[in-house]
């Protein structure tokens, strides 16, 4: 165990939802990442990063070392000693002046265990205050912890990840807890309406030809 390996925010904010949102990112994909300080490192993602790892919008930030070594920092802590890692978030949490609207979960990476998620989701029980939001496609994790914890908090969000058909059967599942959401990738390429998908709402980060 290193216990010197501290679990940290990006408490930067967001150019779309401002400063008052904190991020918290580990590494992307499923390959070993070389970093500076913590040396090789395999990516989070795993399986759940079949067909979009080459297009992953994570790519392109790791051309800046501190950056891999923030993400294999966070990474290396949540594998080490999960509840260490997260006494760490929750007391930086705790000990802000300012403290954040929103906290991104895993903006970068994704959810390696059942255990990870419940963590998050104590936190967001402790931080009602604070609204938690993730996407995922560990669907899994989702059906352990929703199994598990008998009272979900109101203020975290669980996207389920839609890529065309994958994800539709999961987001079926889970769709009657208020607190899933569905974040579907829409190329124009497949209708989601004849899946019984309705898309309500469009991000506004991307225009119409997904640039």
């Amino acid at each position: 165990m290193n216990s010197k390996i501290i679990a940290k925010f990006n408490k930067n904010g967001n150019i779309k939802l401002g400063r008052r949102m904190w991020s918290f990112s580990k590494l992307y994909g499923n390959q070993t990442h070389e970093s500076r300080h913590y040396g090789a490192v395999a990516g989070t993602c795993g399986h759940h990063c079949d067909g979009c790892a080459a297009s992953c919008y994570v790519r392109k930030s790791y051309r800046y070392p501190s950056v891999i070594d923030g993400h294999a920092r966070n990474t290396l802590a949540f594998r080490t000693d999960l509840e260490k890692a997260f006494d760490d978030l929750n007391g930086a949490i705790d000990r802000a002046k300012n403290k954040p609207h929103f906290i991104r979960i895993d903006q970068s990476g994704e959810i390696e265990s059942p255990m990870e998620l419940l963590m998050w989701v104590l936190s967001a029980k402790k931080h009602p205050e604070i609204h938690y939001y993730t996407y995922t496609k560990n669907f899994e994790a989702v059906r352990m912890v929703i199994n598990t914890v008998e009272n979900m908090p109101s203020n975290i969000t669980i996207n389920i990840s839609v890529w065309h058909e994958y994800g539709l059967e999961a987001f079926e599942e889970f769709k009657a807890y208020p607190f899933i959401k569905a974040f579907v990738y829409d190329d124009r390429a497949f209708d989601y309406a004849a899946h019984g998908l309705k898309i309500d709402t469009y991000c506004m980060a991307y225009d119409e030809s997904g640039k």
